[in-house]
């Protein structure tokens, strides 16, 4: 039995346990927030089988684990951890308590996973961060879809309901099939910016956007509003200047839905140098490169993101496209690392974005060994569109019933 009233001071480790499904910047603020009411941050990750009582996950298991292990907060990840907390499980691991966030929580069956370290008070809650959410992240994800769809990119003005319906998964299919072009460097000046979800929009319903309603308990009711004191919070740590004896290695992109393929490019950055300087491209730079799909998050949301990372050092805000020798001496680079397959778009006035970058020998291409991208993220969930769209409607409707009970309770 883990002995909580030692005389001796001990380690008090905090049990956090979860999904981390799309594995986001709230879920980082969750982690941070637990780690500080402790010593020791043990999480434990729910493995493909949590289909059950959640849906498909879009990332795999094995993707998660990694994710997790890699942001800064976390001592130690449990693979495979049970879907229900128990007092056991805590005990297990030498764990004094479990946190979570004040988020409404319900199994399949209706019951509180949680129920039973609550009624042991070894329970904890931490506020959770506003206007993110898995299920928000998709929910952005098919609205983005939805507004090139709009834009008459490949779906056609349909006259019915019930034609709507039936074509919808037929233009869904058509840009699925076709999501290379929404990828590809825009050559104009016509971009789209970030959704951002909301409760109350306007215009036409339809199954997208309707059967991924985001519900309050979700999102908070609100999205992200970006502020100093939340990236002050995320800044804590390994963030300093380079010294002379480091190895700057300059990693320019946008980081969209911070993935495996990112952190398995980080990881092969290491081998070049112990300092790794990340340039994080604005929403505009974004669309640029990647296409009308443009970015998911935010600029905001995304330096959440990477700087929850353990192996970052640093980050440029807004980086330039077009890197200029100014930025590699103010930061003393050694080396400037892209994709070993990345292709550099010239601006519209046909600069070359790596031109000093060449010029002084420091451009290195990495193969981080990781076929994930992005674009693959946004296929697994188009590919499972109804899938998803069915989870995250039970999912909001749980909520909603929840929270109507507890107003009743209440009242």
């Amino acid at each position: 039995m883990h002995n909580q009233s030692s005389n001796k001071k001990e380690l008090i480790r905090v049990w956090v346990d979860g999904c981390f499904d799309l594995v986001h910047f709230g879920h980082a603020n969750a982690l941070r927030q637990a780690k500080s009411l402790g010593d020791q941050l043990i999480v434990g990750i729910h493995s493909d089988k949590i289909t059950k009582h959640k849906g498909p996950p879009v990332f795999h298991e094995q993707e998660r684990y990694r994710l997790i292990r890699a942001m800064k907060w976390v001592d130690e990840v449990v693979e495979d951890a049970p879907y229900f907390t128990y007092i056991k499980t805590l005990e297990k691991y030498s764990c004094d308590f479990c946190v979570h966030g004040d988020d409404l929580v319900v199994s399949n069956d209706g019951s509180d996973p949680y129920g039973e370290v609550k009624a042991a008070n070894r329970y904890k809650e931490v506020k959770r961060t506003e206007g993110i959410s898995t299920t928000a992240l998709v929910s952005r994800m098919l609205k983005r879809i939805q507004q090139l769809q709009d834009q008459g990119t490949y779906a056609s003005q349909l006259s019915s309901s019930t034609e709507h319906s039936i074509r919808r998964t037929q233009s869904l299919d058509s840009v699925l099939k076709n999501k290379d072009k929404f990828m590809h460097p825009c050559k104009t000046n016509e971009t789209l910016s970030p959704i951002y979800p909301s409760l109350n929009s306007n215009g036409p319903k339809d199954n997208v956007t309707d059967s991924i309603s985001v519900s309050i308990w979700s999102t908070g009711g609100m999205t992200y509003m970006p502020n100093i004191l939340r990236i002050s919070q995320f800044c804590s740590g390994q963030f300093r200047e380079p010294s002379s004896s480091d190895i700057v290695v300059y990693i320019p992109g946008t980081f969209d839905l911070f993935h495996i393929g990112h952190l398995s490019f980080l990881e092969e950055c290491l081998k070049l140098g112990n300092y790794l300087l990340v340039g994080l491209h604005s929403d505009k730079t974004s669309s640029f490169e990647n296409g009308q799909i443009g970015s998911i998050l935010t600029l905001q949301e995304r330096l959440l993101s990477v700087l929850a990372c353990r192996y970052v050092s640093n980050v440029i805000i807004d980086a330039p496209y077009v890197i200029p020798a100014s930025l590699l001496d103010h930061f003393k680079v050694n080396y400037v690392a892209i994709g070993w397959d990345k292709k550099l778009t010239p601006t519209l006035e046909g600069l070359d974005p790596m031109k000093i970058c060449k010029e002084r020998g420091i451009l290195r291409r990495i193969d981080s060994g990781c076929n994930v991208t992005t674009s693959m993220v946004i296929s697994r969930i188009m590919k499972n569109r109804l899938l998803y769209e069915e989870r995250n409607m039970k999912k909001v409707n749980k909520e909603i019933e929840l929270a109507s009970s507890i107003r009743q309770t209440n009242n």
